[in-house]
Formats: structure tokens, C-alpha cells, sequence
């Protein structure tokens, strides 16, 4: 007991002439230095190391939340974040996380208090859905409060989450989708087309340049999206690949691009009069209108919007490959499979059931009797 007690007070050990080993322990992780000068000089580094750490021990214990989100946590937001995050994300924690959690102490908040909070959170009227938003931002906060040693270990527990309701998400058939692209309005059409037939997001399609756009080789470039109105990196970086145009779409930019009245490398290939990129609320609208022309409507709120187009191109992606997620992965940009598979629950579900009654086909179904074989 005494020897370990010695241990958290430090040790000095003799390195050469002059020069001191001095270890002593951080939150338990052991730290070590060469001091040069005497041993007075050693005991004297050592001393004000342990009244640092007891200094630092006692400070940590009494941070706050709100603290620790005014100082470590707006640089984390700062540093790692695009603005996009930081707007999004950033309001969650302004409006949600920080009045409740606010003034407790960073080491005083438990599994149970995560427990108390998504209780307060349903109590309010907040959908499940930003319910999980909530978790997902407040187990980052906890991971970067752990990585920086402000508390011992994070509160958030596996199974803590609200519940994700599984909800199928509208699609249109082939069919549909022909009749909608066909259903717009001819300036438009190239970028509902890009939309459909690349599987990428709107502010990505937004974000095309004509350098972007490779007719030689019949690619697409995906290297910046607009957000509320401004140029920023795609969502993942999964997201920065080139996208391959069938000729159906490449004759349609090749269209496009004659009618612009921006058609300069530097310019954006769906702009308005004034070159800067389209109205993502005037193209949801056009769309919505094409929509109601082919008499496409959907149960689910808010399901007839822009995404709607990348889903589709998704879902047919996902059941021509046969079900292939790895592959519809690639072909959205998703940076986990695993935010595929939760997308495509439902059509994974529906291949599985494919590949059980073809099974069952095989084993059941009557096969002509096999041939006798005759002997001389």
C-alpha cells in the first residue's frame, strides 16, 4: 500500500550526470520527463507537476456543461464542423441540449441523467427522429469531453438511444419516373435528370460546374454542393467521386448547355439569370407540380421533395444489382454501408423474401421424372 502510494506521489531516479528521471501520474497515466540540474532542482519540478495535476483534478470536477460548450466544445464545432453542421447541429444544442444540461457538472452527469433528458425531450413533443439527433450529437460531446481527460468515462450507453421507428421511404417505379421526367419543364429537365440518374444530393447538382462536367468521357465531377446559397465540401467524403452520364443524360446537359445563357467553365451549369446557382424551393416546387401531372402522390409527409429523386435512383439501383448494398453504397456516396442499409431496410426485406421463395421454388416445384436407363 505504501509503495503505491509512493508511486502517485512520483519517483525521481538518477539518469547521468545532472540529469533526473522525474515520473508521476496524470489521471492515472504515467508521465516522464529528464530534468536537467541537481536533485533539488528534480524535487522541485516534481512538486509543482502534482500540484498542477491536484490544481487540474479539482478544476475538472467543478466544470460545467455549459462551461465545457462555451470553451472546448465551440472549438471542437469550429474546427471539425462545416457550416453546415454547425448550423444544423449547432441549433440542436442551443435549443435542446444546453438549457438542460447547462448547469450540471460535467462529472456529475450519469447514464440515468441521459435517461431523464430523452424522457424531457419526449415530454416536449420532439419527434423520435431528432430525439436520435440529439443522442448522436451528445455522444460526440461526451467522446471529445473523454478524449480531452475533462471527465473519467462518458455517460452515453449503448441502448440509451430513442428507438428508430423503421419507415418505408416512398420511391417512384420506372415508370413514374419516366412519365414525371417527362412531365417538367424542358429547362429543368437536365437537372431532374442529374438528380435521377447520378443518385446524387441536390446541392451537389447545384453545385456543378461546367468544368465539372466531362462530355468526353461522360462523367460527372462531384467536387463542392451549394447550401443556402453558398458553395461548401459535399456532405462526405465519400461524396467527392465522378459520376458516370448515360447518353440519355449526357445529351441532355449537351442540351441544357445550348439554352444557357451561363456557359462559361467557371459558371454553374443550373443557374438563373443571375449566375448564381437555381432556387432548391423553385425546384421543389416544379417538381411537386410534375408530380401531381402524372398522379404521383405519397401518405408520408414532405416525402414529394428533391430526395425523392435520389432515393428512387437508389431503390433501382439496390434491386437491378439484385440487392447488392455494397453497391448501392458506392453508387450514393454513403460513408457506412450500414446508413444504406438503414435506408433500403425495406427492399433489403423484400430480396430476402425473393431469395426464400426461389429456394422453395427449386425444392418443391415438379421436375419431369428422370429418364430410365435402359441395359442390353
Amino acid at each position: 500500500m505504501k509503495r503505491r502510494k509512493k508511486r502517485e506521489q512520483g519517483h525521481i531516479a538518477k539518469r547521468g550526470e545532472n540529469k533526473y528521471l522525474v515520473r508521476w501520474r496524470i489521471d492515472g497515466k504515467q508521465v516522464s520527463k529528464i530534468v536537467d540540474g541537481d536533485y533539488g532542482r528534480a524535487v522541485a519540478f516534481l512538486a509543482d507537476k502534482l500540484n498542477n495535476r491536484e490544481r487540474g483534478a479539482s478544476s475538472r470536477s467543478e466544470r460545467t456543461f455549459e462551461r465545457y460548450v462555451s470553451n472546448e466544445w465551440s472549438h471542437y464545432m469550429r474546427d471539425k464542423w462545416k457550416e453546415s453542421t454547425r448550423t444544423t447541429q449547432g441549433t440542436y444544442v442551443k435549443k435542446h441540449i444546453a438549457p438542460y444540461f447547462g448547469p450540471m457538472k460535467l462529472a456529475d452527469i450519469k447514464p440515468i441523467t441521459i435517461v431523464a433528458f430523452h424522457e424531457s425531450m419526449e415530454a416536449k413533443g420532439l419527434a423520435k427522429k431528432t430525439r436520435r439527433n440529439l443522442h448522436a450529437i451528445l455522444t460526440r460531446m461526451f467522446s471529445y469531453a473523454l478524449e480531452l481527460e475533462l471527465i473519467e468515462k462518458t455517460p452515453i450507453k449503448s441502448g440509451l438511444a430513442p428507438k428508430q421507428d423503421k419507415t418505408e421511404k416512398p420511391a417512384l417505379t420506372e415508370q413514374q419516373l419516366s412519365e414525371v421526367l417527362s412531365s417538367v419543364q424542358p429547362k429543368l429537365k437536365a437537372f431532374y435528370m442529374t438528380l435521377a440518374l447520378t443518385g446524387i444530393r441536390a446541392g451537389e447538382a447545384l453545385g456543378l460546374k461546367w468544368e465539372d462536367v466531362d462530355f468526353a468521357d461522360s462523367v460527372l465531377n462531384i467536387r463542392r454542393a451549394i447550401y443556402r446559397g453558398k458553395e461548401t465540401t459535399p456532405k462526405t467524403s465519400s461524396s467527392l467521386r465522378p459520376r458516370p452520364m448515360v447518353p440519355e443524360l449526357r445529351q441532355a446537359l449537351l442540351n441544357h448547355k445550348t439554352m444557357a445563357v451561363y456557359s462559361q467553365p467557371s459558371n454553374y451549369v443550373f443557374a438563373s439569370s443571375s449566375g448564381r446557382p437555381l432556387n432548391p424551393d423553385m425546384l421543389r416546387e416544379h417538381l411537386q407540380s410534375a408530380l401531381r401531372m402524372a398522379k404521383v402522390e405519397f401518405a408520408l409527409k414532405r416525402a414529394d421533395g428533391l430526395h425523392l429523386l435520389r432515393h428512387t435512383s437508389g431503390s433501382l439501383i439496390y434491386r437491378r444489382s439484385g440487392g447488392d448494398l455494397k453497391t448501392t453504397q458506392e453508387w450514393l456516396g454513403h460513408s457506412s454501408s450500414r446508413v444504406t442499409a438503414d435506408v433500403y431496410v425495406h427492399l433489403h426485406n423484400e430480396a430476402q423474401r425473393n431469395a426464400a421463395e426461389t429456394l422453395s421454388r427449386a425444392v418443391f416445384a415438379k421436375h419431369p421424372a428422370p429418364a430410365r436407363e435402359h441395359y442390353n
